[in-house]
């Protein structure tokens, strides 16, 4: 019996160019894994740290809404691609919701965190205040220029070059220039006498260069391909994922406290560790520093809190003035 709805012949000519269908395909695609990582990171985030200053868990749970609004749009783009426009290759020209949630939420987001970290070199070093405003000058440029790609795309429907060269390039810099800031901590910070919070601000300052230098990377990479394939498509692939990797990188530096409760010192045993009720928000640790013999009794959901850096270790003097904050 014949099929009352046939399915439409595959047309043999005017097939869409590989250049065009495979960033539009892998990107989500890469975004989606990302935000499944993110899910995670942000269900370990409120579990372990419920007791959060209250700015810290909004800019988690902002850029968490962030991001899940942008996986939705995502899907929505593939789906107009691939399954309403299927056979239909001109309906691959029509960027759909692209325009906003690729340079509009990706900017919004990247400008969240990076304002996080300017607020965190800030924390471990007034002096270098000049340096933060121009981290927030550059991050707010990128979103505008991120914006105004949106804006225009939407309105024409195609790439405006100068708010892309825009958007991205001063991403990068934004990204180079926390980089460079926290490596310049963490040089200044290596002949510390205080092991036990040098050990600490170590950890978290490679980790941010790390993140960092991940997110400036994508961004060139992103740049390189549309200025080397200004006709192609291929920059959407690394575009897609940009958001998201700035959103984990967040969550991977505030999740990141967790190993201080696990590995609380170099060369601390097991058995110097105590664990109170199961709970994080309840854990207490006993620590007994190698380098002083001092008990440390600390407790874990304050102690190793991004924001109490500041007073771990005095930038001038470089001393330790109080391990807690209460």
């Amino acid at each position: 019996m014949a099929d009352a709805n046939p399915l439409p012949p595959v047309p043999s000519t005017n097939t869409a160019p590989i250049g065009l269908t495979t960033p539009l395909l892998f990107g989500p695609l890469f975004n989606w894994a990302l935000y499944g990582i993110l899910l995670v990171q942000t269900y370990v985030y409120s579990y372990n740290f419920p007791n959060d200053k209250l700015y810290l868990r909004l800019l988690v749970y902002l850029a968490f809404l962030l991001e899940t609004a942008q996986t939705f749009l995502t899907g929505f783009d593939v789906y107009h691609w691939f399954v309403a426009g299927f056979t239909n290759v001109e309906i691959l020209e029509r960027p759909w919701y692209t325009p906003i949630d690729l340079p509009i939420m990706s900017g919004l987001i990247a400008l969240i965190v990076q304002m996080f970290f300017c607020s965190r070199i800030w924390i471990l070093n007034k002096r270098l205040w000049w340096l933060c405003l121009l981290i927030a000058v550059l991050s707010v440029t990128q979103a505008a220029g991120a914006f105004w790609d949106g804006f225009k795309a939407l309105q024409e429907a195609d790439v405006v070059k100068p708010s892309l060269y825009l958007w991205l390039g001063s991403a990068v810099f934004a990204d180079v220039l926390i980089a460079v800031a926290m490596a310049y901590l963490l040089i200044q910070k290596r002949d510390n006498e205080i092991q036990f919070s040098n050990y600490i601000l170590r950890r978290v300052v490679r980790l941010i260069i790390e993140t960092n230098v991940l997110t400036s990377t994508v961004a060139i990479v992103t740049f390189a391909l549309f200025v080397s394939f200004p006709d192609e498509y291929y920059f959407i692939a690394p575009a897609t994922v940009f958001g998201k990797l700035y959103s984990n990188t967040l969550l991977v530096t505030l999740n990141n406290r967790i190993y201080f409760r696990d590995h609380p010192f170099p060369g601390v045993s097991r058995d110097s560790v105590y664990h109170g009720p199961t709970h994080p928000s309840e854990r207490r640790l006993s620590i007994v520093n190698p380098s002083s013999g001092h008990a440390l009794a600390l407790r874990t959901n304050d102690t190793f809190r991004l924001d109490t850096l500041s007073s771990t270790i005095d930038p001038e003097k470089g001393k330790a003035t109080s391990l807690l904050q209460t």
